[in-house]
């Protein structure tokens, strides 16, 4: 299966935080709240945040 997790950072303060990548709930920022995923049935869907890496 193509599960795995990521390196974010979010768009907002820059804070890097590890997320699943098929995550079933929202995920928000440890240090500003921002929302970073929201889910989408499938692969999270990234709306606050970018990649910094895909970690196996």
């Amino acid at each position: 299966m193509n599960n795995y997790f990521l390196k974010v950072s979010c768009r907002d303060c820059g804070n890097e935080s590890t997320i699943y990548s098929r995550a079933v709930t929202a995920i928000t920022c440890d240090v500003c709240s921002a929302t970073l995923t929201k889910p989408s049935g499938g692969k999270a869907e990234l709306v606050g945040c970018t990649v910094v890496e895909a970690l196996d």
